[in-house]
């Protein structure tokens, strides 16, 4: 499987872990199981690690992804914070997620690394606004 997730008690925080290609239904399963998880552990906050994610999806998949995720409703005040890809198409695309994001309202931020990924995912409580 090219994802995996798991909860994180301390801090409190859903681990998505991607890796090679991601077909565009495989990233419907992941984002839904992923969102499942936190809600089952009542936890808003979520970090997607995509170092090694290398694409098999397109800007129109993230878009219909990001319209889906809209369209089931996602808590209020849920955080997702992302590290980047080491290559650059798939970094662009991940990019492409947080703008799209963002501009629904979800409170998303890329990363290039992990300490910073999870020193802003864990800082103060998840606000329901775009910082």
């Amino acid at each position: 499987m090219p994802w995996s997730t798991s909860y994180r008690s301390d801090p409190a925080f859903v681990l998505i872990v991607y890796s090679g290609v991601i077909p565009p239904e495989a990233l419907v399963e992941a984002a839904t199981t992923t969102l499942a998880l936190g809600r089952q552990h009542g936890t808003k906050r979520f970090l997607a690690d995509c170092t090694a994610l290398e694409g098999g999806h397109s800007i129109v998949d993230l878009y219909n992804l990001a319209k889906l995720l809209e369209s089931v409703g996602i808590p209020v005040g849920t955080r997702e914070a992302i590290v980047l890809p080491q290559l650059a198409a798939a970094a662009d695309d991940v990019q492409f997620w947080e703008t799209t994001c963002r501009n629904r309202g979800f409170i998303v931020r890329v990363f290039a690394d992990v300490a910073p990924a999870m020193a802003w995912l864990v800082a103060g409580e998840p606000q329901a606004l775009v910082e």
